[in-house]
């Protein structure tokens, strides 16, 4: 979603949105024309035992991740002033049950505020998109204090860089433009070796659909999976890349396959065994579940489960080898200026996907969280997750639940 909402199209949402009925899990597969907009949700019971970690953040958080070695985490933040916004990273400290914010890095221009982030797999490089680039920082120097983390900028010319995702072998990135309504393809390894502005760093970019916000790769690395809003109502698609033709020729012939995804689906995740590809979709108040091989061959076939979870989903954490799922119930329309339930709390559903997929009622239950929890991270050094409230400017942490 764009940054900046337009207050009466959100109230004008919540007044509109519409009940559809589909199935809400199954065995076989689900038709991606059942799963509509829906006011409906089913957030469980409250779960017990979790303690509570919060610490206040001077600006917006969009997201928050750990860093290696299980003593820092890192958010990035969007800062706003009348000048335009500006990213910046919080180095946040743990120490045992409390955390403190160390410092903020300022992300360079042109770089905006700051949206998702990945870590390359070998931990050395922390990648943020931002706006109207990404920015790629060093772990070492972000843990050690550097005044000047940040090693690079991809950039392409393209804008609303939302979110980014980082290829097996760490030689590429795939950034999500939601503005530009595509797919943005870098050789990481090349800029590393040449330069951020060498030529052929920026390989291209591979037009999808309205509003491209959410991105992952497959665990292989032959695939990447990428979500397009598709503005307001069912125009939501999912769509799947070729990764190895993306990376040597960014166009739309590295498209393998895309299906409708409900009303604004958002976030993808991709199980730990590459089978099953699982999708938040912000207006149907839902979680999907796609078959990734069914996805290629009939994609009108590929969805196997529905599950209604709480008001206006975003961000996604799967846990326990993909068999368990944390939603951030953003109920981010309730949040805005004027709207009717403005400051009431969201929530963080948890779902059985095991339970998803063999046809059962699949949530578990729920966990607190504050203002539009946008985002989800994972320590496990700690075993909690991150929760990164954008309007309460604040980062939550939570311990893990006893999952089914």
């Amino acid at each position: 979603m764009t940054r900046s909402i337009n207050r009466a199209l959100a109230t004008t949402l919540l007044l509109t949105v519409v009940s559809a009925c589909s199935p809400e899990s199954g065995h076989g597969h689900v038709s991606p024309a059942a799963v509509g907009c829906s006011g409906r949700v089913d957030t469980g019971r409250p779960l017990a035992g979790t303690s509570l970690r919060t610490f206040d953040l001077p600006d917006p958080p969009f997201s928050v991740m750990a860093l290696p070695g299980g003593q820092l985490l890192v958010a990035a933040l969007t800062v706003h002033t009348d000048l335009g916004d500006h990213g910046e990273l919080a180095v946040l400290a743990v120490h045992g049950s409390g955390a403190r914010p160390t410092r903020l890095v300022a992300l360079p221009p042109p770089v905006g505020g700051g949206s998702g982030m990945a870590l390359t797999h070998d931990g050395r490089l922390l990648l943020v998109a931002a706006e109207t680039a990404t920015a790629v920082v060093s772990v070492t120097k972000l843990q050690d204090g550097a005044h000047h983390p940040v090693v690079g900028i991809l950039h392409d010319g393209e804008l609303g860089q939302y979110d980014v995702a980082v290829s097996a072998d760490d030689r590429y990135a795939f950034v999500a433009d939601e503005n530009s309504g595509g797919l943005s393809v870098f050789n990481l390894a090349l800029a590393l070796r040449n330069g951020f502005s060498a030529a052929g760093v920026a390989v291209g970019m591979i037009h999808l659909g309205r509003g491209a916000v959410g991105v992952a790769a497959a665990p292989g690395g032959s695939r990447v999976y990428v979500t397009t809003l598709g503005g307001y109502g069912p125009l939501g698609q999912l769509w799947v890349i070729d990764a190895r033709r993306a990376e040597h020729r960014a166009d739309r012939a590295a498209v393998i396959a895309h299906v409708r995804a409900g009303c604004q689906p958002t976030r993808v995740a991709v199980s730990p065994d590459g089978k099953t590809l699982w999708v938040s979709a912000l207006q149907s108040n839902a979680l999907l579940g796609y078959s990734t091989t069914v996805l290629e061959r009939h994609p009108a076939r590929a969805l196997r489960a529905v599950v209604r979870v709480g008001s206006q989903p975003v961000g996604m954490l799967l846990l326990d080898h993909g068999r368990a799922a944390v939603i951030a119930d953003s109920n981010r329309f309730s949040q805005m200026p004027g709207a009717a339930g403005k400051g009431s709390s969201s929530r963080i559903s948890v779902v059985s996907t095991a339970a998803a997929l063999n046809g059962h009622r699949a949530v578990v239950g729920y966990l607190p969280a504050g203002l539009f929890p946008r985002d989800l991270g994972y320590d496990p050094a700690t075993r909690e997750i991150l929760i990164a409230n954008y309007l309460s400017d604040t980062v939550e942490l939570l311990h893990t639940p006893a999952l089914p």
